[in-house]
């Protein structure tokens, strides 16, 4: 049976409301860092989310040009 197709921004919307918590302005103060530092990280995961869901060809990846042999 196939795996069926689901749309990006359909695993975007997941995934952003999935990462919603509860008690973020207590996280940050618990390692000493600033709720604005750790709400930009948060903002440029959310904006990561697109190109880290997207769809990638199962099997196995092939390595760059430069480490392969030459032609001949």
């Amino acid at each position: 049976m196939p795996r069926r197709k689901i749309k990006l921004d359909v695993k975007v919307r997941i995934m952003r409301e999935r990462l919603r918590l509860t008690g973020v302005e207590d996280i940050p103060r618990k390692y000493g860092v600033s709720e604005r530092s750790a709400f930009n990280w948060y903002r440029q995961v959310l904006a990561a989310l697109p190109d880290i869901l997207a769809d990638e060809k199962p099997g196995r990846k092939s390595k760059s040009t430069a480490d392969s042999a030459p032609p001949f």
